[in-house]
């Protein structure tokens, strides 16, 4: 039996429910990526592992769903990325009002 898209039920919310709280820091989430539309990730900048977009935030960073199953946030000015969530169903979880 083919398991529910967690990404479905986190866009449907996204309007009143868009920050992402990691340790202290907030994060604003603006758009998410449907799982049947995940591609990975072809770019310059990322030289890691497999991974797709799955969503950004308000200043442009991404979330990224890593081939370990992680869900990490990738921060275009300091050029590094930050395990968020330890998979993509924790991840939607925790996205709050």
């Amino acid at each position: 039996m083919k398991q529910p898209d967690p990404m479905e039920g986190a866009i449907r919310r996204l309007w009143p429910c868009r920050t992402f709280w990691h340790g202290e820091r907030k994060i604003r989430v603006a758009c998410l990526i449907r799982q049947t539309d995940w591609r990975p990730l072809e770019a310059d900048w990322w030289s890691g592992k497999e991974v797709y977009i799955i969503g950004a935030d308000l200043d442009g960073n991404f979330f990224l769903r890593h081939c370990d199953g992680t869900v990490r946030y990738w921060d275009h000015q300091a050029q590094v990325d930050v395990v968020i969530a330890p998979s993509v169903q924790d991840f939607v979880v925790r996205i709050v009002e």
